[in-house]
């Protein structure tokens, strides 16, 4: 296997081997057609046609695809972009489910095989972000391989185990890490003679058993993300009616038109369990702030009515913010827009966070995670817990915008006292919600090498999934701890304070955290603005994201009567049925001493159960109560 060494000090055996790969590859001597995939984010064991009825499953534009899509074309280059996502679910929204069982493999095999015969391309890109959605990647690269063309992998996940992937994905010739927006034009331009193989970097070729890697660095400099991506060939507006996008699909009118967008690439911070500096390098580059008004403005024209942001670190560099919100409002762009990924709390200043809600912003997400000073400092997180309190507060004199935290429980050595500082804190915080995940160390970051080389976790952990959304979890975690755990009301008599939950007990402690932090908070709430986000939220919780969802029933019950008004019978019938029929709801209900009766009669005990962070003020941390 050839050395990990820059291509200029590659052999020149190494480079006519490399030479006659893509000489097999491309026997024209060129690549003039390239059709770029974004595979189904689930795979056929996991999706559900009904579930994708309801529109819950993610359905996010190929934006990465796009702007490599017109760095192609403009070197001459023609492209078409495949949204199979998108189309698989387009397939199943027409589903008659009379007729049968939806064939998912089926759906997007034909669709594939028929832009590979209609475009008749020379190379097939294929493009992967999650690890979780690596099986879904792996069949759409298989199909492309025995299609005969020839195959080219990149993304995220590719980028942070690409070894492991070719592995997996030998249908693959050439694998484009990082960033591929200089890379694969000078590939292309390579190919066809152009320019000097020696100037192509950031991509592996498989050559039978060797694997050749050019691995200069090709990262695209401030310039070259002055581009706008090819909108036309993958247009967004349509992508909001068969699925979500961002993580506040809630706040706005039901299939509103929207895409993303990115205004600057990468991330200040170095946080261990994040991916960001492998993909992106370190430090943060910016477009110009005319190129992304632009953008706006474009896909405004193009009809859609709201933005998710893509950036990892929005907020970088506060004059540009400024000039960047202030152009939106100046500019008239009649755009709402929320921050899906974390905000880096000690940036959001009153006059950002005004500048932000005067420009369109109806929600965001701060990135904490942890509320243990030493937790903060082991995972690198740009932070302390007096920052996190003072961004609250800038939030809390900004109403309108709906403001999330991201949490995370079970890393390595937390005990569970660490993890109630987490609770105290964010309790403190009192946003409007908080996005609760047990540590999901993802290959290729810092947390994951540190855990694998301790002997927590295996290398490759073939059952990694995300806790929520669509193809979340935790309504596994429902179904099958309903029906065998002995009495949530005891979960928690065993763990130690200083002792290091198990991953069985961490779920437990999820749904604990998650009932103080996001339901019971609810009972001082006292702002209509907030009570009516929150009504929005459990509206789409309960309907389109888990339906029934019990707590999300009983608190809609609960703002209904505290907003003066009826409460919907239905809110009751189906909560009735929820509580007498599921163990895992009616087991935790009973644990928190509530009940569907509470409801109907409009008298809630909990109501006047204190919250911990007031019970906390007058004992010891580590006798945080754990159940009420």
């Amino acid at each position: 296997m050839s050395a990990e060494r820059p291509t200029d000090t590659l052999s020149t055996a190494d480079l006519d081997a490399i030479a006659g790969v893509i000489a097999r590859s491309f026997p024209r001597g060129r690549i003039e057609r390239l059709l770029l995939v974004k595979p189904p984010d689930g795979g056929a064991g996991v999706f559900d046609v009904r579930t994708a009825k309801r529109g819950r499953y993610p359905n996010y534009p190929p934006y990465g695809l796009l702007v490599l899509a017109a760095h192609l074309r403009a070197i001459g280059v023609e492209v078409q972009v495949l949204n199979l996502n998108h189309e698989v679910l387009v397939a199943a929204a027409a589903w008659d489910l009379s007729a049968g069982a939806f064939d998912f493999d089926a759906t997007w095999t034909r669709l594939l095989d028929d832009a590979i015969a209609s475009f008749d391309p020379d190379l097939v890109g294929v493009t992967c972000m999650f690890t979780m959605t690596h099986a879904s990647f792996r069949s759409v690269c298989a199909h492309v391989g025995a299609s005969g063309r020839t195959l080219a992998i990149g993304g995220v996940h590719v980028s942070n185990d690409v070894e492991r992937v070719l592995d997996d994905v030998p249908s693959a010739t050439f694998a484009f890490l990082r960033e591929a927006d200089v890379s694969l034009p000078a590939f292309c331009r390579a190919v066809s003679g152009e320019r000097p193989l020696e100037e192509v970097g950031q991509v592996v070729v498989r050559d039978g058993a060797v694997r050749h890697r050019l691995l200069h660095e090709a990262r695209p400099s401030t310039e070259q993300l002055d581009v706008m991506p090819a909108f036309e060939l993958s247009p967004s507006v349509e992508l909001s009616r068969y699925g979500v996008i961002g993580l506040f699909h809630a706040y706005v009118p039901k299939h509103t038109p929207t895409a993303t967008s990115l205004s600057n690439r990468g991330c200040r911070a170095s946080c261990t369990f994040c991916s960001v500096p492998n993909f992106n390098g370190r430090g943060v580059r910016q477009r110009p702030v005319a190129s992304v008004l632009d953008e706006l403005e474009r896909l405004r024209d193009d009809g859609i009515r709201h933005i998710v942001w893509l950036d990892d670190d929005l907020l970088k560099d506060h004059r540009r913010a400024m000039a960047l919100f202030e152009g939106m409002a100046a500019r008239e762009l009649g755009l709402t827009w929320d921050a899906s990924n974390g905000l880096i709390a000690a940036s959001c200043t009153d006059e950002l966070v005004a500048a932000m809600a005067a420009s369109g912003c109806i929600a965001v997400h701060l990135g904490m995670e942890s509320g243990n000073p030493e937790i903060l400092r082991q995972i690198r997180k740009p932070g302390t817990v007096d920052v996190f309190l003072r961004a609250a507060e800038v939030f809390h004199r900004h109403p309108t915008i709906h403001t999330r935290v991201f949490l995370m429980i079970g890393f390595p050595g937390e005990t569970l006292s660490m993890m109630e500082d987490t609770l105290h804190v964010a309790l403190r915080m009192d946003l409007d919600w908080c996005g609760i995940n047990p540590l999901q160390p993802l290959p290729g970051t810092a947390i994951h090498q540190s855990m694998v080389e301790a002997g927590l976790i295996a290398p490759v952990d073939e059952h990694l999934a995300f806790m929520s959304g669509g193809y979340g979890i935790q309504d596994k975690i429902e179904e099958v701890r309903g029906a065998t755990l002995g009495g949530f009301r005891n979960a928690f008599d065993d763990i130690a304070a200083d002792s290091i939950p198990s991953r069985s007990q961490i779920h437990d402690i999820w749904f604990y955290m998650n009932y103080h932090v996001n339901y019971h908070r609810l009972y001082r709430e006292q702002r209509p603005v907030k009570m009516e986000q929150m009504l929005q939220h459990f509206a789409n919780l309960a309907t389109r994201i888990a339906p029934d969802h019990a707590l999300a029933l009983y608190f809609t019950g609960y703002l209904q009567r505290k907003l003066g008004r009826a409460v919907d019978p239905d809110t009751l019938t189906r909560l009735r049925a929820q509580l007498s029929t599921s163990r895992y709801w009616s087991d935790r209900f009973a644990a928190f001493g509530m009940s569907v009766e509470d409801v109907e009669r409009g008298e809630f005990p909990n109501e006047h159960v204190p919250p911990l962070v007031e019970v906390s003020r007058s004992r010891p941390r580590r006798e945080l109560p754990l159940h009420l």
